[in-house]
């Protein structure tokens, strides 16, 4: 985790931890996992594909020939 400003502008890491009681672990991580889904799932985006071209290539073998 960093303090936002870029790497010139950084005096030190800044780390942070959590303690969970052993009574709690299993509600714990059970939100934890919720959290870091969410997380993933609302930053990420499909791949444009567009450009793409559709024909297949030849196949290289193990000794550098195309394949046919």
């Amino acid at each position: 985790m960093s303090n936002g400003k870029s790497a010139s502008h950084r005096s030190e890491k800044v780390k942070f931890s959590t303690m969970v009681p052993a009574m709690e672990i299993a509600a714990f991580y059970e939100r934890y996992a919720e959290v870091c889904k969410a997380g993933m799932s609302s930053g990420l985006r499909k791949r444009d594909r567009s450009g793409r071209s559709k024909k297949k290539s030849k196949k290289v073998g193990a000794s550098g020939v195309k394949k046919n």
